[in-house]
């Protein structure tokens, strides 16, 4: 009795009570989750509440506040991360009011075993395993996500690819086809250019759409990623993003439109001048032939001009009726050429956008052609004379065409991005270094597309949809999906690596050019093919001439499968004197294993205060001789040459110095050079 007396039954005061229970049924719990009482959950607990919900519902169980972890924020300051739990979850915590036991406290959860069973689609008993899919969260649809509810280190847990490259998704998982997070291998446009010629619009248009349907690809691969292409909705999602994307392009064509059709104008004036002298001269010989009078063939003749007037400037005024006509469509047609790349493309790859940008190019011209049409037939007195003519040939008459279709200037200065660096990044595997755009490449393979689905009409068999009105394209007719295909327009592979090459380093950047380097792998894992592995080093094969400053150094996966290598560059008289890793990343495409030694050290930053007898060695076992001049490290040279598998990292054994920083150079290891010539034995 006296004992009961001195309680308190305040945490701290009287003994610490444990308890472990089971969050139940969501029910019982998400109407009144949060409010004004902070992050709480119901909770049933083992020894104090029954087994059964006849005797204690869920409603009436107590609420449990969760204890928040370090790190996590309280919401001041509008700082938190979210708590969540699930029903069926095990969690332990404590009482703060001791033995009354009417103020749980959630401290933490154990992760489900392999052992839980579910009882999806029948009653959820308290104190038996139960899924945590409820009417509010529902189990997602097969093929997103894996859908093991397991959360411990055994086999069988939750081996959800999300995050991973496909390459590794597939060994996690090779009958889950998800691959990405929504933000992994994004690609995000980066401001370039030196003389403010994409503010003016001269080369922004190319840029915007192709970025446009890079964006528009990435969007299919993440949702193709995450979810199944069958699932109701799925297609919805994709046609709203058309539509998005149509819209987007369409405006970005605005201006070039207009432009393209001043343009065609200008070329017009000088044919529809000589067609009306023609005319003139037309005339005036026909009726002096007849009557002998050069006064009455002179009047006929300008009679015959005057007649033409109303019709050239009717043709005139059509410029911006035409411009409003055409966007109308163009967004229409935009449309159906988006489709035609969400049903064939699968990986984006430039020849896509070039070819996308001719197929746009060949419809704005047919557009740009029916428009004209009525005016054009209002002027065919003048056009009589040049049988060639065609509105259509005339803006597919040379470069210019295209040239005023995106913006550019047929002069203009070479691209300097190189300068400053690349336009794009990658999320999650760095910069993407971008060459520039073939531009005769793209009008001469519109052309040939044209003429292909111009001579199938011809021949009686027309090509199917869209590709009756832009040309014959691979992207449209699918033959993008063929690594072997070649065709008129080339070879255009959309799909999935079918060889993944090492990767490639690329220099630019620094002032300098003409420096090149090649990556050296290391930490290898997986087996022939599937052979992947991380970027240890970088050996340089030219330091080039005339850096005046470090340049970007980038790591280029052919297949985008590895990511993550981060190396820099040490500018020395002009030349790239170093490259060394600060991180070598993962998942990088092998090859074949070479092996590889320490070749020699750079000294990145000397330190100070050292002394003779400081020792360098490296987490490979390997040892180096130290050269100290002054306190600090001026070079060191590797004495053994063990092989190396994963990257050096060297440590300075020294009682004082401090701020050296080492980079070690690897190289093949070099040939056995000579023979054993003799044994001698010096055991007695």
């Amino acid at each position: 009795m006296n004992e009961f007396l001195v309680r308190n039954n305040f945490l701290g005061k009287d003994g610490f009570i444990w308890w472990i229970g089971q969050i139940p049924d969501v029910k019982a719990w998400p109407p009144q989750n949060g409010g004004n009482w902070g992050v709480r959950y119901k909770v049933r607990i083992m020894g104090y509440h029954p087994y059964n919900r006849e005797d204690l519902s869920d409603d009436d169980l107590p609420w449990a506040h969760v204890m928040l972890p370090p790190g996590s924020g309280t919401g001041s300051a509008n700082s938190i991360k979210q708590v969540r739990f699930n029903p069926g979850d095990i969690v332990m915590g404590f009482f703060l009011d001791g033995e009354n036991a009417q103020q749980p406290v959630i401290m933490g959860a154990f992760a489900n075993s392999k052992y839980k069973e579910f009882i999806d689609g029948s009653e959820n008993l308290p104190f038996t395993p139960f899924s945590g899919y409820n009417e509010y969260v529902k189990k997602p649809p097969k093929g997103v996500l894996a859908t093991s509810e397991i959360g411990d280190n055994s086999n069988d847990a939750n081996k959800s690819p999300t995050g991973l490259s496909p390459a590794d998704a597939k060994k996690v998982n090779p009958d889950n086809p998800a691959a990405k997070r929504t933000s992994d291998g994004k690609v995000i446009p980066l401001p370039c250019g030196t003389e403010g010629e994409d503010s003016k619009g001269n080369k922004g248009t190319l840029n915007k759409i192709k970025n446009a349907i890079q964006g528009f690809v990435q969007f299919l691969q993440d949702l193709k990623a995450q979810f199944d292409e069958g699932l109701e909705y799925y297609r919805d999602w994709v046609d709203r993003e058309i539509d998005s994307r149509a819209e987007q392009i369409t405006k970005s064509l605005t201006k070039t439109i207009s432009g393209m059709i001043n343009s065609l104008f200008k070329k017009l004036t000088p044919i529809l001048s000589k067609g009306l002298d023609l005319l003139y001269g037309s005339v005036y010989a026909t009726v002096f032939a007849a009557t002998l009078n050069p006064v009455a063939a002179h009047l006929a003749g300008v009679a015959a001009q005057t007649a033409m007037i109303s019709a050239v400037k009717f043709l005139q005024d059509q410029i911006p009726c035409i411009v409003n006509q055409i966007l109308d469509k163009v967004f229409g047609l935009v449309k159906d050429i988006l489709k035609s790349v969400a049903n064939n493309v699968l990986n984006f790859v430039d020849c896509v956008a070039d070819q996308t940008l001719g197929a746009m190019l060949n419809g704005i011209i047919g557009l740009v052609d029916n428009a004209l049409l009525p005016a054009i037939n209002g002027v065919a007195k003048i056009l009589q004379f040049f049988e060639d003519f065609s509105v259509e040939g005339l803006l597919r008459n040379g470069i210019d065409a295209l040239l005023g279709l995106i913006g550019l200037k047929t002069c203009s200065k070479k691209d300097q991005k190189d300068k400053y660096g690349a336009c794009k990044y990658k999320l999650g595997y760095g910069p993407i270094f971008q060459d520039e755009p073939d531009l005769k490449g793209i009008i001469d393979n519109a052309n040939t597309a044209k003429a292909v689905s111009t001579a199938a009409r011809v021949a009686g068999f027309p090509l199917d949809g869209v590709q009756d009105i832009v040309g014959a394209f691979d992207f449209i007719s699918g033959t993008v999906k063929d690594p072997n295909f070649i065709g008129d327009l080339g070879s255009c592979y959309t799909g999935p690596p079918v060889f993944c090459g090492p990767p490639k380093i690329n220099i630019f950047g620094g002032g300098g050019t003409g420096a090149s380097a090649v990556p050296i792998l290391g930490a290898i894992v997986g087996e022939d093919r599937y052979k992947t592995g991380s970027i240890i080093s970088v050996k340089i094969t030219n330091p080039g001439s005339g850096y005046t400053f470090p340049p970007f150094v980038d790591v280029v996966d052919s297949c985008g499968q590895g990511y993550g290598a981060v190396a820099r560059a040490i500018v020395k008289n002009g030349q790239v004197d170093t490259i060394y890793v600060v991180s070598e990343g993962e998942n990088y495409p092998v090859e074949e294993s070479i092996p590889y030694v320490v070749e020699s050290v750079s000294v990145i930053n000397p330190g100070q205060d050292f002394a003779d007898g400081d020792r360098v060695v490296d987490n490979q076992g390997n040892e180096y001789d130290v050269k100290i001049q002054s306190g600090a490290i001026i070079k060191v040279t590797p004495i053994n040459s063990k092989d190396v598998t994963n990257i050096p990292v060297l440590e300075v054994i020294s009682k004082n110095g401090s701020g050296a920083i080492l980079a070690a150079n690897l190289g093949e290891r070099p040939p056995f050079d000579g023979e054993v010539k003799r044994v001698i034995d010096c055991v007695t």
